[in-house]
């Protein structure tokens, strides 16, 4: 089976660690990294590092040259949008690192024009695609009305020390739509809507420090016989996971909810009792699952699966558009 072949366009953080494990990933190929001249250094040690072929500092001459099929966009957030619009404008499969856009409308001009050049478009949320978010859902009904829904995905970040500082980077700054609910909370978001669906209403509590950027914060949403909330902060530490509990039993996440790393379901509404059952365990890096699917979904046309990628990115987007403007 021919694996995907790829271009990369950035040389972040995200980027750095889906290189390092692009061994864990036969799927794809990558062709390509793309970047900015001030970090083409860098591009090209990881280039010789695992063995890319080509290095470009210049958007328009590596999408020319191709070479590729598709491009695996991981910017700064405030950059997605114009960085995907370039690249479905030339003609290219597009992956796009959450979160998705600045806005719902960003998102949906940009699936417009992928339909537009007959390509797709599909976010790297990895929620979605670990076999334990397939287990969650399958164990879900078996619990009953879920009767109380918590998420946390709480991380000091290696920045946050250097914003105290006084010492600029992308992920404190508001214009670069950073903070708590863009990068962390996201993913909590996508975890409670994928399993309960779109809420009623929503709303967004966050700590902000002096230049407006939520460094921390916690989301309702208001599901009518039940209210969800999920906390994220960039600025402490904290227990992540996820519990939804219901009259026969709790679904139980431990660690991060953009990994799943331990799931579980306990059967049973008595206390100090119930049986336990063990979702599965992984073996390859968190990313390798979405992308050994992206590559299957373009390699085989699979509208339909894109389309319900696209579902699930839009509610997403439309309740981030909600808890900015609320």
């Amino acid at each position: 089976m021919q694996p995907l072949q790829l271009a990369v366009l950035s040389t972040s953080r995200i980027v750095d660690e889906f290189l390092q494990h692009l061994s864990d990933m036969p799927e794809i190929s990558v062709q390509a990294l793309c970047c900015r001249p001030q970090s083409g250094e860098k591009a090209r040690d990881w280039a010789q590092r695992y063995g890319i072929p080509a290095v470009y500092t210049d958007e328009e001459t590596c999408y020319r040259t191709g070479g590729f099929d598709a491009v695996y966009i991981g910017t700064a957030n405030h950059l997605h949008y114009s960085a995907a619009k370039r690249a479905l404008a030339a003609g290219y499969h597009v992956i796009l690192e959450k979160p998705f856009t600045g806005t719902a409308a960003e998102a949906r001009e940009l699936y417009a024009l992928a339909d537009e050049k007959g390509v797709m478009l599909l976010e790297a949320i990895t929620t979605y695609y670990l076999p334990q978010y397939a287990f969650l859902k399958a164990e879900l009904p078996k619990i009953g009305p879920v009767r109380g829904a918590m998420a946390s995905f709480c991380a000091r970040s290696r920045r946050y020390d250097d914003f105290l500082q006084g010492i600029w980077n992308t992920t404190f700054d508001p214009a670069c739509q950073g903070g708590a609910l863009n990068d962390m909370n996201v993913y909590n978001l996508h975890l409670l809507t994928g399993l309960l669906g779109v809420p009623k209403r929503a709303e967004y509590r966050p700590s902000r420090a002096e230049n407006g950027i939520d460094t921390a914060g916690t989301v309702l949403l208001d599901y009518g016989d039940v209210t969800a909330a999920a906390l994220a902060a960039k600025d402490s530490e904290g227990i992540n996971g996820m519990v939804l509990q219901g009259p026969g039993g709790r679904l139980v996440v431990e660690g991060g909810t953009n990994a799943l790393p331990v799931v579980y379901s306990v059967a049973g509404g008595v206390r100090g009792g119930g049986t336990r059952t063990d979702g599965p365990q992984t073996n390859r890096h968190r990313m390798a699952y979405e992308f050994a699917e992206f590559a299957r979904i373009i390699r085989e046309g699979d509208t339909a699966a894109e389309q319900a990628a696209r579902a699930r990115t839009l509610a997403v987007m439309d309740l981030l558009d909600t808890l900015h403007n609320g």
